[in-house]
């Protein structure tokens, strides 16, 4: 029997208490999912009713543009060990075959900067210096084991009904500034590179929620994935 190899999967070790979407269910399911989690969150008042629905439909827009986009994996906070929640949402993309061949992940790592830095505001000059460029817009590359992390941060204005880690609110217009930190990691032994982005509507605790953020994704171990072999024998046991 031929074999198919399958990438490493990033297992997320996380702090407190956290929703996992289920990406990989039909339609009526994410939806029943949803509606749980939701509900939960909310309780069943009436005046909460209309701040019901639209949560429930901005997070079902949120998973489905996931999926389209390549995401493995989702998880939404409910709250930290301290039981306080803190409005963070995970999602990991894989990003197949996006940056060539080679598994080296010096090679890897300059590619990412080149296509991120590749659309910014003076590309002649970011393509002499791609990692100069990608500096300046507050990147920064560190070590993880044999993968080598990309780290960028962007900010803008949310919804704070659209982040799952704030309900039984029931002012749903409310804004704030949300922040999210995207995390580029080589996957060791392969030319792939996964994507994980970490977003908050805490924006004003940026140190601490990048804190935060730098400690999720150190603390991430690397999983073999299961060959087809593994998976047939599981399902006869």
């Amino acid at each position: 029997m031929t074999e198919t190899v399958r990438r490493p999967r990033l297992d997320l070790v996380l702090p407190g208490t956290w929703w996992r979407a289920p990406l990989e269910a039909d339609a009526e399911t994410r939806s029943a999912a949803i509606a749980e989690f939701v509900g939960a969150r909310y309780g069943r008042r009436d005046d909460l009713a209309r701040s019901r629905a639209d949560h429930r439909a901005r997070l079902g827009r949120s998973i489905d543009e996931a999926v389209r986009a390549g995401a493995v994996q989702m998880h939404h906070s409910e709250s930290n060990d301290g039981g306080i929640a803190f409005a963070t949402t995970i999602t990991e993309y894989a990003l197949p075959s996006a940056f060539g061949t080679s598994a080296e992940p010096a090679l890897l790592a300059e590619r990412v900067v080149g296509a991120l830095t590749s659309g910014a505001a003076g590309a002649g000059a970011a393509a002499d210096d791609p990692w100069s460029a990608f500096a300046a817009e507050g990147g920064v590359a560190f070590a993880k084991g044999e993968s080598i992390v990309l780290r960028r941060i962007a900010r803008q204005v949310a919804d704070r009904a659209d982040d799952a880690g704030i309900a039984g609110s029931a002012a749903s217009d409310e804004t704030a500034e949300s922040i999210t930190v995207d995390y580029w990691i080589t996957v060791p032994g392969s030319a792939e590179v996964v994507l994980v982005s970490l977003s908050s509507v805490l924006a004003a605790l940026e140190p601490l929620m990048l804190e935060l953020f730098d400690r999720i994704v150190a603390a991430a171990e690397w999983r073999a994935a299961p060959t087809l072999r593994d998976e047939l024998t599981a399902s006869r046991s």
